[in-house]
């Protein structure tokens, strides 16, 4: 994001004053408020559908994940009972 200080909103500002003069100007700014609102708001439907199907694509993984953990879990147990049914 360009990086915009105070002098150069004054003067652009000044120059949007002298431009539109004063009767259009409010006009000019809410129209910019407008199309702020509708970018931040096209922005947060986008996140909002990345989130979704990042969702949609870590499911199906995190469910082979707690599976193989399970099986590991019993595959444990099973060989901790057979250690024990048969001591060295």
């Amino acid at each position: 994001m360009p990086d915009i200080g105070m002098i150069e909103l004054i003067l652009i500002g000044m120059i949007a004053f002298l431009v539109l003069g004063p009767e259009r100007l409010p006009e000019f700014f809410a129209q910019i408020a407008g199309f702020m609102r509708q970018g931040r708001k096209w922005i947060y439907d986008l996140k909002s559908q990345f989130d979704l199907e990042k969702q949609q694509l870590i499911r199906p993984v995190e469910e082979m994940k707690q599976s193989i953990q399970t099986s590991i879990e019993e595959s444990k147990e099973q060989v901790k009972q057979k250690s024990e049914d048969n001591p060295p």
